[in-house]
């Protein structure tokens, strides 16, 4: 891939990010330290959400971003951006970044008991490709970062983009297949993406204070990559992280395991890493709507497997702590029985017991979406399918816990 010699997109123009009366949040000495409960060597677990569909679009949670445009609808965010062109693209995007979070919603977030914000963000926003991206989201992320302060809660950037797609989903910018490590300018590109990002944290004291962890790539689809490149970028990533956002303890870097079993990860996770602080966790995304040999299982099998899920994760912990990085309430049809409310209650109680068994905590996907509240963490809240607080039981001992 070339790099492009000019921008691709005009600049978004000042916002207003709020000052933060007082003394900035520091992060505590002793690490995360704001969670509930404790996990992997004394930290705190973390309780977090997504903010999924902000920086990087997912019309599935925001169908009102492309309702406007005439069939055939864009697939993707690169799709959207060449359909609209630059211009454009840049005015629907500016607006939509301006409302689609809110500081009221994460001060409500905040007094729910979410201590973290996960905040996917676009390589296209750290560095210029040729691709087509229109970027400029930067400012209202610094916006968000600085919201999260004010509330006493802590922000995981995660890099859930790059060029040429890691996995081919709609949630890494484009579904036009799985070309990332075709090309090595791709891989650089990548590179030089997560330096800018460090970079960009690091030149603001509220941020660097705010960031607890850096997510380095999300979701990459490892049987269709070269893992030789993957995990060159992942290692030298890790250092990057460690050494380059100058705290003490390090911000963790957090790897996802890229649909690949613990297992295999056993051989390969460095054995000096967590060895003096606690600097790297493995990222596991659990759902129970996208394997088809499970549609049909009543709610009860469902809970045996999210139970089965905590126990894999409590035993390999000794290995590597897991976070549980994404979740939702989306169940198969067959499993809600006409008792919605009752099924969605219980599977969320179970999974909150159980994701807690990997030792870093856990973050729910997404904290809202438009017409999809099983994927809600606000709406859930709205409907009493996740407990208030996030301790409440009404179905204790679903697994044992």
């Amino acid at each position: 891939m070339r790099i492009a010699r000019q921008p691709c997109y005009t600049e978004t123009p000042a916002i207003h990010v709020p000052s933060v009366s007082g003394e900035i949040r520091q992060q505590p000495a002793s690490g995360m330290g704001i969670g509930m409960g404790m996990g992997y060597h004394g930290h705190s677990l973390v309780r977090g959400v997504n903010i999924g569909g902000f920086l990087v679009p997912e019309f599935w949670i925001t169908p009102s971003l492309i309702a406007d445009i005439p069939d055939p609808k864009p697939n993707d965010y690169l799709q959207l951006c060449k359909r609209l062109g630059q211009d454009a693209a840049l005015k629907l995007m500016r607006s939509h970044w301006e409302k689609w979070v809110t500081e009221s919603e994460v001060q409500r977030l905040a007094n729910a008991g979410i201590t973290h914000l996960r905040i996917p963000v676009g390589h296209w926003e750290f560095v210029d490709t040729d691709e087509g991206y229109v970027r400029g989201g930067l400012p209202f992320f610094k916006r968000l970062v600085y919201w999260a302060n004010q509330n006493g809660m802590r922000v995981i950037p995660d890099m859930h983009t790059a060029p040429g797609s890691q996995n081919g989903f709609d949630n890494s910018g484009t579904t036009g297949g799985i070309n990332w490590t075709n090309d090595p300018q791709n891989v650089a590109l990548s590179k030089r993406a997560l330096q800018n990002m460090l970079r960009f944290l690091s030149s603001d004291p509220i941020m660097l204070a705010t960031v607890d962890a850096i997510d380095l790539l999300n979701e990459p689809f490892i049987d269709s990559l070269d893992f030789a490149q993957l995990w060159e970028y992942d290692t030298g990533g890790h250092t990057l992280v460690s050494s380059g956002l100058h705290r003490v303890p390090p911000v963790i870097s957090i790897i996802d395991r890229g649909f690949k079993e613990y297992a295999w990860w056993q051989s390969r996770w460095p054995r000096d890493w967590n060895s003096k602080y606690i600097d790297a966790w493995l990222d596991a995304h659990l759902y129970h709507v996208f394997d088809r040999n499970i549609d049909n299982w009543p709610l009860e099998s469902h809970l045996r497997l999210v139970c089965n899920n905590g126990r894999d994760l409590k035993s390999n912990s000794t290995i590597f702590p897991i976070i549980v990085g994404e979740w939702s309430l989306a169940l198969p049809q067959a499993a809600l029985n006409g008792r919605e409310n009752e099924a969605r209650r219980r599977f969320a109680e179970a999974q909150l017991d159980a994701y807690d068994q990997g030792g870093a905590g856990w973050i729910f996907w997404c904290f809202k979406t438009e017409a999809s509240p099983e994927w809600s963490f606000l709406d859930a809240l709205d409907r009493s399918w996740l407990p208030q607080p996030l301790s409440n039981r009404e179905f204790p001992q679903v697994c044992g816990h």
